[in-house]
């Protein structure tokens, strides 16, 4: 391949060498953490103090990391921060088995309620920390496919929103002469009216959460989203199977 043809500067070799730089570790990160054995249901009751302001050091600094997310999440319930740093710490490289067994405990234990509580950047964040620390096939392929669903639709939707339409209402279906365009790779065009690959796509998850007690609660909260929320290129190819009029604007 023509390295001056790649659609980002330095093709993969810039991309890895990127994420190895985010992936540097952060120093004595248990020092934000607490104890293995601690109880975690009062986490769950105190609110986030993020009033303090941050300490000095680098991105590699743990208690800044730890006292920037408080601020992020100033007045939710701390476990949200807890949390949220336990899953910064284990996106560097060479995170300690203290970190992996709290992510765990956290949803083994307390799943339902953790689910609850968090917006969908963070379910995000969880199930990414999933696929690169879960227990069983099911965590690791569930975590990986729910990332990747949940990102592309926001890459998906963030540039389709450009066009001011409203994400619940989708294109004018054009007749098939106005169609010209190919598909990236040359792939056959998805079948608006009687195609099954968002089915397919979505029922394998459904399937990994299912299979999984750790993974459940996270997987059914963000399956049930994609299922309810009308904004998405996932509702709006049902309202093209169930349009008797194709060409309406």
């Amino acid at each position: 391949m023509d390295l001056a043809s790649e659609i980002y500067p330095g093709g993969y070799y810039e991309l890895m060498r990127r994420l190895e730089q985010r992936q540097a570790p952060f120093r004595a990160p248990l020092a934000v953490l607490p104890e293995a054995d601690a109880d975690l249901a009062p986490y769950f009751e105190r609110l986030t103090d993020g009033s303090a302001a941050l300490p000095e050091g680098d991105r590699c600094d743990a208690p800044k990391k730890m006292q920037s997310l408080r601020q992020q999440l100033h007045g939710a319930p701390e476990v949200l921060a807890l949390h949220a740093m336990v899953i910064a710490i284990l996106r560097r490289r060479e995170p300690p088995p203290e970190a992996v067994a709290l992510f765990m405990r956290l949803w083994r234990d307390h799943g339902a309620r953790l689910a609850a509580l968090l917006s969908a950047r963070w379910m995000i964040a969880a199930a990414t920390t999933f696929a690169d620390h879960g227990e069983t096939m099911d965590q690791r392929l569930g975590g990986q496919g729910l990332s990747l669903l949940f990102d592309l639709i926001k890459l998906h939707e963030s540039e389709r929103r450009l066009s001011g339409r409203p994400a619940s209402k989708p294109f004018r279906r054009r007749t098939p002469a106005e169609i010209e365009e190919p598909l990236a790779f040359d792939l056959s065009p998805y079948s608006l009216r009687t195609g099954d690959l968002d089915k397919n796509m979505l029922a394998r998850l459904w399937r990994h959460a299912e299979a999984d007690a750790v993974l459940r609660p996270l997987g059914f909260a963000m399956l049930r989203m994609v299922m309810s929320d009308e904004r998405t290129v996932f509702a709006r190819i049902q309202k093209f199977k169930k349009r008797d009029r194709w060409f309406e604007d």
